[in-house]
């Protein structure tokens, strides 16, 4: 089975914790009660708290505090180094997927800035200490699994990274990349009448509440009267969206 394959199948079957020598009710996104954008720091405060990095305001050469990707000018003429850095709390409960999501998340933020081939990954993991041993051992693996094969498609190496435990699960990862001037979009230059690419449709952050609604059985569901078919439905077309790479997205628009 190719990983694109297996990415598939995960999504149309579902996931079952049993079968993974979990119990019956584990469900991966009770680790949190955040997710999504809902856990981010507001960015007018945000910028407003990062002032303190403002080195230079005459610097035009490079992008930084800001934005998803920095491109910090090397000291070596017309080359430099594109980074960045993202990690979410668990959105969905298969933690193969969860892993894919996380890195496909993170190699997105190069791929915004035109950078279609990654140099090196960094994987950051954050593990709830309310996991007892086996809870741990099965779900990182797993994750570590999803997160592999993401940066395998995207034809990139996983050479390192941090684990730390705490009250909550926090999944992550760095991307890296040496890039020329004529490789980088500098996205914080565009322009009146630039064309925007939306690379996946909104409004994923509903189906996926709308879901775990649905598993808790809090009566959300039938209090909106929401049909559960088309929960399901939107749910795995969302799991797909996310776990798939925006690189051919990138690829082609740069090649038009």
């Amino acid at each position: 089975m190719t990983l694109e394959s297996e990415r598939i199948k995960r999504i149309l079957d579902g996931f079952d914790p049993v079968s993974h020598g979990l119990s019956p009710d584990f469900i991966l996104t009770k680790l949190t009660a955040m997710k999504g954008c809902g856990c981010k720091v507001p960015r007018d405060i945000l910028l407003e708290l990062l002032k303190t990095f403002d080195y230079d305001a005459g610097d035009t050469d490079g992008v930084g505090i800001g934005l998803d990707s920095c491109v910090v000018p090397l000291r070596h003429k017309g080359l430099n180094l594109v980074q960045t850095t993202d990690f979410f709390y668990p959105l969905v409960d298969d933690p193969y997927l969860m892993g894919r999501v996380t890195c496909a998340n993170v190699l997105s933020d190069l791929y915004t800035m035109g950078i279609v081939d990654c140099d090196n990954m960094l994987m950051l993991l954050v593990v709830a200490v309310d996991l007892n041993a086996k809870e741990r051992d099965i779900i990182v693996s797993l994750f570590i699994k999803g997160f592999k094969d993401a940066a395998d498609s995207a034809r990139t190496r996983v050479r390192g990274g941090q684990t730390v435990r705490c009250p909550w699960l926090l999944l992550g990862g760095v991307a890296s990349s040496v890039a020329t001037d004529s490789e980088i979009i500098k996205v914080d230059r565009a322009q009146p009448g630039d064309v925007l690419v939306l690379t996946k449709p909104l409004g994923g952050q509903v189906a996926v509440n709308s879901y775990e609604w649905l598993k808790k059985k809090n009566g959300k569901v039938e209090e909106l009267d929401l049909d559960e078919k088309k929960i399901i439905r939107a749910y795995q077309q969302v799991t797909e969206q996310m776990t798939r790479l925006n690189r051919q997205d990138d690829e082609k628009s740069l090649s038009d």
